[in-house]
């Protein structure tokens, strides 16, 4: 090999190293997220009935003891109509099991859930978390990418995975509003 080839063999090299170790940094981390705990979650599609009034459900999830649990939701009266500002659409939000094995959901009757002991979180016993983080593409919006970097992850620290197997995944979570972790199966 001639001295004289160095320069040009380093500067090819080079930015194909950083390209490397760049590519390690972002993409590794997500290798070694391996949550054991399943978790049960509902998603509520919070949708505004006649007159802007909200479409809820009579009931919600809360977690005692361990077990999950039906409370009643408070009704909502406006003072100067004296009527309810709730138009209900169902009893209670539809529950589902995520399994972190095979990143997949399966929805669950209320009596299998209450057949499963919850820690309330807001961390798994194994340390991780699920939240909803929004990121833009920067610069590179201008040339057309989209912003697919949005949704819910599951996360640890630094590492973090994006959940690809919730239910009702195919519409855009702009907002955290419509997920919400009922708890950590033990």
């Amino acid at each position: 090999m001639k001295t004289n080839n160095l320069p040009l063999i380093v500067g090819i090299s080079l930015p194909l190293v950083f390209i490397v170790i760049i590519s390690a940094v972002v993409f590794l981390p997500s290798f070694f997220v391996k949550p054991q705990h399943d978790f049960v979650y509902t998603t509520t599609d919070q949708t505004y009935g006649y007159y802007g009034y909200d479409q809820g459900y009579k009931n919600t999830y809360g977690v005692d003891n361990g077990k999950i649990i039906l409370v009643p939701v408070p009704l909502v009266i406006d003072p100067s109509l004296k009527k309810e500002l709730v138009v209900y659409k169902g009893e209670m939000p539809t529950l589902y099991r995520y399994d972190v094995k095979t990143n997949t959901s399966h929805e669950i009757s209320l009596k299998e859930a209450q057949s499963l002991s919850l820690d309330l979180g807001p961390s798994s016993p194994d340390g991780y978390t699920v939240s909803f983080q929004s990121r833009n593409d920067g610069i590179f919006e201008v040339f057309g990418s989209n912003n697919n970097n949005s949704g819910l992850f599951i996360s640890k620290g630094n590492a973090k995975k994006r959940l690809d197997g919730l239910v009702n995944n195919n519409q855009y979570y702009w907002y955290q509003g419509n997920f919400k972790l009922i708890g950590w199966i033990k």
